[in-house]
């Protein structure tokens, strides 16, 4: 039996892992992330087209928003290692069943004047928004998502000192529903702020979550499409790991976390190969995983372990995704009157109103594929042709489903994919009615279940890692008493998307994680992350 040793251990080499292991080698320490995958990045995965070579399908992560302006980005030199974004302009058309649309752009008067041919009054209400709550974003949102999360009651305490932490708690006791439907009036554009709250993993009748509604109105949706593919960003940031003096294996599954009189001291591999951490082991899984299967529940205190047994993934953040190949990109009978659909990074097609929101949230609750198809998604190369062959297209689109079906379990997924590819298909060609045969190249379908058998971090085929709830999102998650990415045992942190902020491509997790177990080990930060709670100590 072989044994290394090294300063300190990353489980998992997605995006969050690799961030944290930059941060830490980058500041002196030899550290070695171990990922159960052949490919890295967990989320950030990209496949060829097997019988399409030269088109390639984002299958999990595509719109990273606002990638490029991240402490983690700048501090860790991405872009040095080819880690490259563009950002189409308008970022979200949203395509009605009338063939109407609905615009999302950075700027806020181009997007005022798309609301208005909807709703004059909701075109004034999201300026309105815009601008009060943009001081809200700037200075407690985004400093909050880039720190370790404030308990609710000092939180409040510090927020309830000034105006612009007032205007925050205004909203921080409701769901996203209530106060999507008191700030705006037409059921189109509720549906289409309503949707946009789901896409970002929130649960919309999540109590405690009302802040996110103006703070994604004052923020915009700013979406961005990696260059080269969604694995270029895990590329970059592999290549970044390496140049610091970090090591990344692939394709070793770790099998247990060793624990000597409660502290992390090192990791045995499925092979029974034994890693030494002098320092640290930082776990990017989720909760089951780190606690329930790599200690053993058998080695935990009973009722911690019942918390983490509890630790819930959504039934609503699932997706059945439709991947083609084609001839030629999609096109849209909105674009007759809306141009600049046809520009657009992500289109969304087939909500009208809130009440379809609403309902998709009780049928994925009820184990129900949702009653009616609504999807999101892009034609990548209509951005960057890299993406596929010259002269041809990849294009895909999303639709929220559970994975866990009340007529057969996660394993009539197998039963039903051909079938429901081609329903959703008919859908899509509503609106793109150039989707026809003549024009697909290859058509392959991804479901809930293909999501977990692949990552299996993702439980439930949820690619937040975790539901975004009232219970289980800022101090309280993954749960209160690990909501500082410490752990019970000494030494042992958590660093994934099932922690603070959450899921997506944010690099908060691993960003967070990176302060945190650096103080702890007494290390001189040779990055310059702020104190939250000083930032809102400041504010008038």
């Amino acid at each position: 039996m072989r044994t290394l040793e090294y300063d300190g251990i990353v489980i998992g080499a997605g995006h969050n892992g690799m961030i944290l292991e930059g941060y830490l080698a980058k500041a002196g320490l030899k550290v070695l992330a171990i990922e159960a995958q052949l490919e890295i990045g967990g989320g950030l995965d990209s496949h060829e087209d097997l019988a399409a070579p030269g088109h390639w399908h984002n299958v999990h992560s595509v719109f990273h928003r606002n990638v490029t302006e991240l402490a983690w980005y700048r501090d860790l030199e991405v872009a040095r290692f080819g880690g490259r974004y563009l950002a189409p302009e308008p970022g979200v058309a949203a395509i009605l069943e009338d063939h109407r649309a609905v615009l999302w752009y950075s700027d806020l008067e181009r997007t005022y004047q798309s609301f208005a041919k909807i709703s004059q009054r909701d075109a004034e209400t999201y300026r309105e928004v815009r601008l009060r709550y943009g001081p809200v974003v700037e200075q407690i949102i985004l400093p909050e998502t880039y720190d370790a999360p404030v308990p609710t009651n000092e939180k409040r305490e510090l927020l309830s000192r000034s105006a612009v932490g007032r205007e925050y708690l205004k909203y921080c006791d409701r769901t996203p529903r209530d106060v999507i439907v008191d700030l705006f009036e037409d059921e189109v554009i509720r549906g289409v702020v309503a949707f946009l709250v789901v896409m970002r993993g929130f649960a919309i009748d999540g109590e405690g979550l009302g802040w996110f509604v103006p703070g994604m109105v004052a923020g915009g949706v700013n979406p961005r499409l990696a260059r080269g593919s969604s694995h270029r960003l895990a590329h970059a940031l592999h290549k970044m790991v390496v140049t610091n003096g970090g090591d990344l294996v692939e394709s070793k599954e770790v099998r247990r976390i060793l624990v000597e009189d409660g502290a992390a001291v090192g990791v045995e591999l499925v092979d029974g190969t034994r890693i030494m951490a002098r320092k640290f082991v930082a776990s990017s899984l989720n909760p089951h995983d780190t606690f329930l299967r790599l200690i053993g529940r058998e080695n935990l205190d009973a009722a911690f372990a019942d918390r983490v047994a509890g630790f819930k993934f959504s039934a609503i953040n699932p997706i059945f995704s439709i991947n083609l190949a084609l001839n030629d990109r999609p096109r849209y009978i909105a674009e007759e009157k809306e141009p600049e659909v046809a520009k657009s990074l992500m289109q969304c097609v087939g909500i009208d109103c809130l009440r379809d929101i609403i309902d998709l949230h009780t049928d994925c609750r009820a184990g129900r594929v949702p009653r009616k198809t609504f999807m999101n998604g892009t034609c990548a190369s209509v951005h960057d042709p890299n993406q596929a062959p010259a002269g041809k297209h990849t294009a895909f689109m999303w639709e929220l489903a559970p994975q866990e079906l009340a007529d057969g379990g996660p394993q009539r997924w197998d039963e039903i994919k051909a079938q429901h590819l081609e329903e959703c298909l008919v859908r899509w060609r509503y609106y793109a009615p150039n989707l026809d045969e003549k024009n697909i190249i290859t058509k392959s379908s991804y479901t809930p279940l293909d999501i977990e058998r692949h990552n299996h971090n993702m439980r439930g085929g949820d690619w937040m890692v975790g539901e975004m709830n009232g219970t289980q999102t800022l101090d309280k998650r993954p749960l209160p008493e690990l909501s500082q990415y410490r752990t019970p045992f000494k030494n042992l942190y958590l660093c994934g998307s099932s922690s603070h902020p959450g899921g997506n491509i944010t690099g908060g997790p691993g960003y967070n994680a990176a302060k945190v177990v650096a103080q702890d080990l007494g290390i001189d930060l040779w990055w310059k992350p702020h104190d939250v709670r000083k930032l809102w100590a400041k504010l008038g």
